[in-house]
């Protein structure tokens, strides 16, 4: 954010309704993978999957509520279905509690706050603090003792996390076609 001009690395009071006070430059954003419960619309949507076998009806523009577990305590999310020409039955979306936009996800980023969106929170993605230069040390002699720079690892990093993506993606969908299999089969 800028203040007077400049640009600072920390977060102010009022930027964000959580933050990490131990920044390496002050208080910083609270990150999306520093939260205490994560809720995903994907999960949702197998498990409605799950429900329409046991002969629920699930279509484009239906709506619920669903409820989440976090240590003892139960979470209330609103959600709502679009149309959608890749998903079967329309793309699942959460409706953020607070600023009743759509997301697909929401955050619980403290034991005891509600389920809303990133925005709300003001959470961050640990992506947008990496150092992304060829190397931390510079270009000279030092720098090419090294076999591997910050640029490369991060890329690195992120093919893999997208490997890891693609791969708990094609489970889900197995998952959803034996569920579907056995809706058919019940008909």
């Amino acid at each position: 954010m800028n203040r007077g001009g400049r640009r600072h690395r920390r977060i102010w009071q009022g930027d964000a309704r959580v933050w990490c006070p131990g920044g390496r430059w002050g208080p910083r954003r609270t990150r999306t993978s520093e939260c205490k419960l994560i809720v995903c619309a994907e999960t949702l949507y197998t498990e409605l999957i799950k429900e329409c076998a046991k002969g629920k009806r699930l279509q484009p523009r239906s709506a619920g509520t669903a409820e989440f577990k976090s240590q003892g305590r139960a979470l209330i999310a609103n959600w709502e279905i679009r149309p959608n020409a890749v998903w079967r039955f329309g793309r699942v979306f959460f409706r953020c509690s607070s600023c009743r936009s759509l997301c697909t996800r929401l955050y619980s980023p403290l034991p005891e706050s509600e389920l809303a969106c990133r925005r709300c929170w003001g959470l961050s993605y640990a992506s947008r603090s990496q150092n992304y230069k060829d190397s931390i040390w510079g270009r000279g002699p030092f720098a090419r003792m090294f076999p591997i720079t910050q640029r490369e690892w991060t890329s690195d990093a992120t093919k893999e996390r997208r490997r890891e993506r693609a791969a708990a993606s094609a489970e889900r969908w197995k998952r959803r076609a034996r569920l579907l299999a056995e809706k058919d089969s019940l008909k």
